[in-house]
């Protein structure tokens, strides 16, 4: 499986608080669906529409979840050719917050190698070995990313992905402008002495999933502050 550790630490000594969060398919055959007695037969299922239902593409429309998908081509630990760096990427490279924080702003979707059909996972990107691609919402492969067992290269290469899909970066855009009211609608509450307010307000930037922001890494020091002098002032009240 993937993903990394949930004990690590981030290299500037920061307690994880960012993980890889993947939806684990395995891409079989199309199933025939027999009609019932008296029924028209179904239309035949394209091979586009079968990969966008298994990588979840209409479930993420239904939800209105419009990020690009990134998809981890993932080998058994146990395969003769690819387990070692596959273990290695789970075990190492993707045990990184930073790396994780850009992945945030992905759907991130983990193909099962051994169990799903060549023949499909050839269709969005598949190269044979341990790999990353970014697909659009037609399935067409954007970008490849190189495995790496590197975290902070893998967060390079995400950041870089990510700048090849603008409807996504201007989203990111108005996210970060979005977080930027908020914390200066906080500052503006705690100058009016409502703090349980003002809390409320920069938690919101807090517990985004954004967090790849100037404004959002302003928000934990400052909403630590808040915190803790709201729950003074909420003991001197008491």
């Amino acid at each position: 499986m993937g993903g990394g550790g949930r004990g690590g630490r981030t290299g500037a000594s920061m307690p994880r608080m960012t993980w890889f969060q993947w939806t684990e398919v395995s891409i079989g055959r199309i199933q025939a669906v027999t009609p019932a007695e008296g029924e028209q037969a179904a239309k035949p299922i394209t091979d586009q529409d079968h990969l966008k239902k298994v990588l979840q593409y209409d479930m993420a429309k239904a939800r209105g979840d419009k990020r690009p998908v990134l998809v981890y081509f993932h080998w058994p630990h146990d395969h003769k050719v690819h387990g070692k760096l596959s273990t290695t990427v789970c075990s190492r490279t993707l045990d990184d917050e930073l790396a994780a924080r850009w992945s945030q702003l992905f759907r991130c979707v983990q193909v099962d190698m051994g169990t799903t059909l060549k023949k499909y996972a050839d269709l969005i990107g598949n190269t044979g070995q341990p790999l990353f691609v970014a697909l659009d919402d037609e399935l067409k492969v954007v970008d490849s990313l190189p495995v790496t067992k590197s975290g902070s290269k893998l967060r390079k290469a995400l950041e870089g992905t990510f700048k090849k899909f603008p409807a996504a970066v201007k989203q990111l855009k108005k996210t970060t402008a979005e977080q930027r009211k908020l914390i200066a609608e906080a500052k503006k509450l705690e100058k009016l002495k409502r703090l349980d307010d003002a809390v409320a307000a920069i938690d919101k930037v807090r517990f985004s999933k954004v967090r790849v922001t100037k404004e959002w890494a302003k928000a934990q020091a400052y909403g630590m502050m808040l915190a803790q002098k709201a729950e003074r002032a909420m003991e001197k009240g008491g």
